[in-house]
């Protein structure tokens, strides 16, 4: 296939994600009433405006409360998401566009962008989920300028590598003083590679190997030897955590993006708070307040009939006037702080935004390449003739919706195809310093051919180290619950498509109980689970610790991170052997590799048994001791 071939087919696919996109969100606001909309966990009812403040830049922030706190539990919003607050129908213009900003206790923050609409006085209103639309408009920019770049242009360099099979190439490992002394050896090559790429390297980093670390030290190394560097990931979580990282170590970072996707640690390090500092920005807004004044003379004294309309015309002219320098001042400033940054900071589509112009880097640094799709991958490979790409292709895939266009394509990343294509380009991380040797082993195993070690600090470590009570039946740091034979059966709502599993989530519950009073803090504990019904039913049943910092939720939203001790509910238990979600087992390896010191898995092993990774799993927890029944123990009365 040819490049133009490959484009125009990945346009067709993005085409198609973006129309099944919007599909599903208008068909969620409108074949679901608002009630079963709050139910699933995309909307919220009955909110008022409880107060305004200033965001950076034009926005406002908007407290909103009035929701009642189990709706703001099951709720799945984060920082970031696009919303939209509407008052009679979610589907009219009247609807205000917002992001989620935060939450604190029962209220919850979003990000409007627009002037104040009069209309969050007029009585309650609601929210939806709303689907994204900036990021497909940016995707679609992208594959067209790799259609033909002009010489100049940093896309002809990573072109033929990206699209027509051409190799990547090296030249020689430098000499490298390494600003991180405590790097081990594969980290060590994975910089030396990165530094010497003409084109495109890779880093693999299975979990908890310091891939964020390594690069890290790419980056700092990279500004050392005079290069501007555009720092990049799918989500905004990662470019933060890269972003805090180079902040902390004394490297100068500007960071981009909607303020309400921005972590409270990279605030000020943003355009728009580094912006709010400057002498322009203080200066272009009294001459706004001076504009803003001349047009409230204006319009009062016009009312009254008292003013000519020579001096009208004079008056609204030096307001024009005012507000033109104003955004001329701050546009100058702007562009000062961007052009002088040696390091931007920003999401894969983010790289897209107008502010960096046709602005291009030495190098881009694309971390979480395995989680995005090409276009947006394109988005931020297109500002810079090199290229490192980071990830780990078993873990979590792109996000796609439209599941043909996943199978055409879509659903497989750059990363991947040019690991396959050109294994030479990839260095693979192999000591991991988050889990016990037992949690580590059999993901080792099956997805990382036996490759992983176990740092010396964390093989052997237990909760005990950290204080935490031992328990006699439950001895290791690995233990799996088998509900075969319990007849605990999973079911769906009438309305909901989300599977969930009643008694097997009151089991998880008591495990969850047990766990906690051998005396580890709810915080060092996640509960993870492949579906939402099953994490807003564990919410409930351990709401008190879930206020006192328990997480619970879905697969997804803990990639990239860990925690002392993880349960993981895996729900399915049927008779036809049907596991739906977890027939992905990349997901499943997300799951049980968050944990460092203690994990403990509930499932049915009739229900699982028939699927060969599975089957390999249970094989694994029999063999290392670590598997118990389900009828064994009543977990709330033992302890």
């Amino acid at each position: 296939m040819t490049r133009d071939e490959r484009l125009a087919l990945l346009s067709e696919l993005w085409r198609k994600e973006r129309d099944t996109t919007r599909a599903r969100f208008e068909e969620e606001r409108r074949g679901a009433s608002l009630s079963v909309r709050v139910e699933r966990g995309l909307a919220l009812r009955n909110l008022s405006l409880d107060e305004l403040s200033p965001a950076p830049g034009t926005r406002l922030t908007a407290w909103l409360s009035g929701a009642d706190e189990e709706g703001l539990d099951t709720v799945r919003l984060g920082p970031g998401t696009p919303v939209r607050l509407w008052w009679d129908d979610p589907e009219q213009e009247s609807a205000v566009p917002a992001v989620v900003a935060r939450r604190r206790g029962a209220r919850i923050a979003v990000v409007i962008d627009e002037a104040y609409p009069a209309r969050l006085d007029e009585g309650s209103f609601h929210l939806d989920v709303d689907a994204p639309q900036t990021t497909f408009t940016r995707g679609e920019r992208a594959i067209a300028s790799f259609r033909d770049p002009p010489k100049d242009d940093p896309r002809t360099a990573l072109a033929p590598v990206l699209f027509d099979g051409q190799a990547p190439e090296f030249g020689e490992t430098p000499e490298v003083t390494f600003f991180d002394e405590a790097l081990h050896e594969a980290q060590r090559i994975a910089v030396g590679r990165a530094l010497s790429a003409k084109t495109i390297a890779l880093i693999h980093g299975p979990p908890g190997t310091g891939k964020t670390r390594t690069l890290t030290e790419v980056v700092r190394q990279a500004v050392h030897r005079g290069d501007r560097v555009l720092v990049t990931a799918a989500s905004n979580t990662a470019v933060d955590n890269l972003a805090e990282r180079l902040a902390a170590a004394g490297t100068p970072v500007v960071r981009l993006g909607h303020p309400a996707r921005v972590s409270t640690a990279m605030e000020p390090r943003t355009l728009d708070a580094l912006l709010g500092a400057t002498d322009a920005f203080r200066l272009a807004r009294t001459w706004t307040r001076e504009a803003n004044a001349l047009r409230r003379r204006v319009d009062s004294r016009s009312s009254r009939r008292r003013m000519d309309r020579r001096e009208r015309r004079e008056l609204l002219g030096e307001s024009r006037r005012l507000m033109r320098d104003a955004r001329k001042y701050l546009n100058t400033a702007r562009r000062r702080i961007v052009d002088g940054a040696p390091i931007i900071a920003a999401t894969a589509a983010g790289a897209d935004s107008r502010i960096l112009g046709d602005g291009a880097f030495d190098l881009v640094v694309l971390d979480e390449a395995t989680q995005a799709t090409d276009p947006l991958a394109l988005a931020a490979l297109g500002r810079g003739p090199r290229a490192v790409l980071a990830g780990d292709p078993q873990q979590l895939p792109p996000t796609v919706i439209d599941l043909e266009a996943a199978r055409a394509g879509l659903g497989r990343t750059l990363f991947e195809r040019l690991a396959e294509s050109s294994p030479g380009a990839a260095v693979l991380l192999t000591l991991q310093h988050r889990m016990h040797e037992a949690l580590m082993r059999f993901p080792s195993e099956t997805m990382y051919g036996g490759r992983l070690e176990a740092a010396p600090e964390v093989a052997n470590h237990t909760l005990r180290d950290i204080g935490i009570t031992d328990d006699p039946l439950r001895p290791g740091p690995l233990v799996f619950v088998d509900t075969a034979g319990r007849g605990w059966e999973e079911s769906r709502g009438a309305d909901d498509p989300s599977v969930r599993n009643v008694d097997q989530g009151a089991r998880t519950a008591a495990e969850v109980r047990r766990l906690l009073r051998r005396g580890i803090a709810p915080t060092d504990v996640a509960v993870i689970t492949p579906y939402y019904a099953q994490a807003r039913l564990l919410r409930e049943a351990l709401k008190e610790s879930y206020r006192d910092g328990l997480e619970i939720g879905t697969v997804d939203g803990f990639q990239g991170r860990e925690k002392e001790a993880v349960v993981v509910d895996l729900v399915r238990s049927n008779d036809n052997g049907e596991l739906g979600f977890l027939t992905e087992t990349r997901r499943m390896n997300v799951a049980i590799t968050r944990a460092r010191r203690f994990l403990l898995v509930i499932g049915d092993s009739a229900t699982l048994g028939a699927h060969p990774y599975y089957q390999k799993l249970l094989t694994a927890f029999e063999e290392s001791g670590a598997w118990i029944s389900a009828w064994a123990d009543d977990p709330d009365a033992l302890f």
